[in-house]
Formats: structure tokens, sequence, C-alpha cells
């Protein structure tokens, strides 16, 4: 009887054994990927910090202006250029110079080319 007893409890303690090393082993590969999922989370966060400041060079306004200025071609505003609310009617036709509706046509192309 004891034998039989004796032979149940070292099965016992053999599965409990197994139980636990199957646990700390599961337990220890989900340690791993959160470690490495934490990693991962860390160099997202450097990342970004350096996009962000790469965004904020890019942005600057003395170098968006630089650009414009040699892309672009921009010229200052003249003072000839401003006129008074009551000359606009002088200024822009009653009718458009050309019909929208014609077809088969660049509108606004030849508006362009007329405006030139």
């Amino acid at each position: 009887m004891f034998k039989v007893f004796n032979a149940i409890l070292v099965c016992s303690v053999l599965a409990a054994a197994f139980v636990l090393y199957s646990l700390e082993h599961s337990t220890r590969g989900l340690e791993r990927s959160i470690a490495k999922t934490e990693k991962q989370i860390i160099n997202e966060q450097e990342r970004i910090k350096l996009l962000n400041a790469e965004w904020a060079s890019l942005t600057k306004p003395d170098r968006i202006q630089k650009i414009a200025g040699e892309q672009l071609h921009l010229q200052n505003l003249k003072a000839q250029q401003f006129i008074q609310l009551t000359d606009i009617d002088s200024r822009v036709p009653i009718s458009p110079p050309i019909k929208l509706e014609a077809q088969a046509a660049d509108a606004i192309g030849d508006m362009l080319e007329k405006l030139q």
C-alpha cells in the first residue's frame, strides 16, 4: 500500500515539477517578449523625436523663404500694385475674355494666354 502511495506521490511531484517548469519557461518567454516590445517602443519614441527635430529644421521660416526665393522667383509687392476699391470695376472685365462653354478647348490655358 505504501509503495503504491509513494509511487503516486512521486508521479504527482514529477507532474508538478513539469507543470512548474512549463510555467516558468512560458513566463520567461513572455518576459522576453515584453522586453523586446519595450525596446521597440523606446526606439520608436527616439525616432519620433528625431523626426520632430528634422521637421522643425525643415519648416524654419528662413529656410522656406530661401527655397521660395530660389524656386518661385517671387518679388516683393510694390506700391503701384495696390488699387483703390473704386478702381476695381475698370480693372476687372465684365464678361470673361473666353467663353467657357466651348467644347474641346482649354479654357484656363486660353485665359492665361490672353492675360499675358
